[in-house]
């Protein structure tokens, strides 16, 4: 996995291709979406289209980490469940041992 920093160099790298893409496509169109119509220059076009995906793949990156974040914390909280019941049966074997033990003893004092 490749660390943030490179992240964050790639994402800017590509901005700048996007923006230079979009300043030298500047000529005037007209969008229509629907029933609304309105004239704009291609750069802005491209420029939103490119907020749009930046912001929606954000939402979704977010998304899955609060998923991950929340299955590590179940995870951990079973991680201690199971320490607890690790550290009660190592209890409870060396408490075995030690009544064990000592019915040998009495055992061998007979």
């Amino acid at each position: 996995m490749l660390p943030l920093v490179v992240y964050v160099i790639l994402a800017l790298v590509f901005a700048v291709f996007v923006a230079l893409f979009a300043v030298q496509n500047a000529t005037q169109i007209t969008v229509t979406f629907l029933a609304w119509q309105w004239n704009t220059s291609v750069a802005v076009v491209i420029l939103g289209a490119a907020a749009f995906g930046a912001t929606f793949g954000g939402l979704l990156a977010l998304v899955r980490e609060i998923q991950l974040k929340l299955k590590l914390r179940g995870a951990q909280g079973q991680v201690r469940r199971l320490e607890t019941l690790l550290e009660e049966v190592e209890a409870a074997r060396t408490k075995a041992q030690e009544l064990s033990s000592k019915a040998g003893s009495v055992t061998e004092q007979q």
